[in-house]
């Protein structure tokens, strides 16, 4: 059936969603002081179906030269605006309107999907040259930049990773490919000397190891949570005796999934993952045009590369970052973009080339 890799996408991100529903709820149940958190999650959830149906009725193509790189533009100073805003906790990564809290830096990572599909919509006659990457390259600066002075890493290393997957689809010159190894070094030393004190902790208790009630606290009981699941899941935490981790209901929502639906349960999760992630590039593959394929290569990158950073982080295969687990951990601007890259894979699934 032709529109079978777009009822996948659908019926993975409903299920996902459901899953982020009940773990948010339950996560919430632990903090009695605050109002339930699922009502709002649900809220984003039904303006982010009403955004992806929106997008699914678009005309992509429209986008395919200046207006992505304008709406990609737009998100970066919607990015920049944040700085002008109050912090939490040092950090500045939302805009507070009204009684909203929106964190731009969400829909940043589909606004570089479409920025870097517009940079290689055309076809090369053969291994792209140097020159082809100055654009790709700058607009990724211009992107990381701000988010990495916010600070945000995770978010930061989802985009470089989106990136990433985006230039691999490009047939680049030895010369193209040894600068862009270079420039990536020379980034990574650069960034390195720009964390703080904390992120820097985070990593070394990754690569040494360490004291599981400072640096190491979030990764080690989290694991915990996770072992305590068992293969069909344990007792839920219930009324005020708190899951003993922090944002439980946030990064770490996988942790409290996996406890409490145990290796059954995180099997599901990972198996609606990659079925969601197979269907995407399936759907790229009958895209119409270069652009649209892109497009949907980057959502699959996106969902994929979030999901692999989040779930490697609880289990304790990666470093701690802070990085969103899609559809499940609770946020609302990070439920809306998840739900508005369903809607770009289905607007390319509606409009498949005639093969």
């Amino acid at each position: 059936m032709r529109n079978r890799p777009l009822l996948v996408v659908v019926g993975a991100a409903v299920a996902l969603a459901a899953i982020g529903l009940a773990t948010v709820r339950s996560a919430g149940l632990a903090l009695p002081e605050q109002s339930p958190l699922w009502p709002r999650q649900l809220a984003w959830l039904l303006v982010g179906s009403a955004a992806a149906l929106l997008v699914a009725r678009a005309d992509l193509r429209r986008l395919q030269d200046r207006r992505a790189l304008l709406i990609h533009g737009a998100l970066i100073l919607a990015t920049l605006a944040t700085f002008a805003a109050s912090g939490v906790n040092d950090a500045h990564r939302w805009l507070h309107l009204g009684r909203l809290n929106v964190q731009p830096s969400e829909p940043l990572k589909l606004g570089l999907v479409l920025a870097l599909a517009s940079c290689f919509s055309r076809p090369a006659r053969g291994p792209r040259p140097l020159r082809d990457l100055a654009l790709p390259v700058g607009l990724l600066a211009c992107t990381l930049i701000p988010v990495l002075l916010q600070p945000d890493l995770g978010t930061a290393v989802a985009l470089a990773l989106v990136a990433a997957s985006a230039l691999a689809l490009e047939r680049f010159s030895r010369g193209a490919r040894a600068s862009l190894a270079i420039g990536v070094i020379g980034s990574l030393a650069t960034v390195w000397f720009t964390l703080h004190d904390y992120q820097r902790a985070r990593l070394a208790a990754f690569v040494h190891g360490a004291d599981p009630q400072t640096a190491g606290y979030q990764s080690d009981h989290a694991l915990r949570l996770v072992g305590a699941g068992r293969l069909l899941g344990g007792s839920p935490f219930a009324g005020s005796e708190p899951y003993p981790l922090p944002e439980a209901h946030g990064d770490f929502a996988f942790a409290v999934w996996a406890h409490e639906h145990g290796f059954a349960g995180t099997a599901l999760v990972l198996g609606l993952y990659l079925a969601l992630v197979l269907a995407a590039l399936q759907i790229a593959a009958v895209a119409r045009d270069r652009f649209e394929a892109r497009i949907a290569v980057g959502v699959a990158a996106l969902f994929f590369w979030q999901a692999t950073i989040n779930i490697g982080m609880v289990m304790g295969l990666l470093p701690v970052v802070g990085v969103t687990l899609p559809l499940i951990s609770y946020g609302g601007s990070s439920a809306l973009t998840c739900l508005v890259g369903v809607g770009l894979l289905a607007s390319v699934a509606r409009r498949p080339t005639a093969a």
